[in-house]
């Protein structure tokens, strides 16, 4: 399983946010909204004018990796259950010139590396600017990997 800031491969479509919580769905056909294993709604790719993520972002590289150390330390040092789900960030979609704002779970706690959310946004602009690139969403992993360039050709020109 590949994943890139909020980007991850799941079997044939590209999810962003936490799969295992409120996510988006991207697939050749449609944009799938949902909550873990349910469905919210799906929207049809040509309804679809915009989507913007909403969530914390970091200037380091590997947040993951030190929100993880972290919290394995504390984890370690009380022995107790922590409650560490990070907050939800949101997703705004304008489709038919409608604007709605739903939330977006995170994978870790703390911040995306600010460049995949700008690769993730690029991606987006892409998808919905070019039906015919949809189709690739059928194989997610070489789309993340798109997404991935373009987050790093964003930090190498400094934004």
């Amino acid at each position: 399983m590949k994943r890139y800031g909020p980007l991850i491969a799941v079997p044939g479509a590209v999810a962003i946010g936490d799969p295992g919580r409120h996510h988006l769905r991207l697939t050749p056909d449609a944009v799938i909204l949902r909550d873990g294993a349910e469905g919210r709604g799906v929207l049809a790719w040509n309804d679809v004018e915009r989507v913007t993520l909403d969530v914390p972002t970091t200037r380091f590289r590997l947040p993951g990796l030190v929100s993880t150390v972290v919290i394995g330390a504390l984890t370690v040092v009380t022995a107790d259950l922590i409650d560490f789900d990070p907050d939800d960030g949101s997703v705004e979609l304008v489709v038919d010139g409608a604007s709605t704002t739903l939330p977006l779970s995170r994978h870790h706690v703390g911040g995306y590396w600010a460049p995949t959310v700008i690769g993730a946004h690029r991606l987006l602009a892409h998808l919905i600017g070019n039906p015919a690139q949809r189709s690739l969403l059928a194989h997610p992993e070489p789309v993340i990997d798109v997404a991935a360039r373009l987050a790093r050709s964003s930090a190498d020109a400094g934004g």
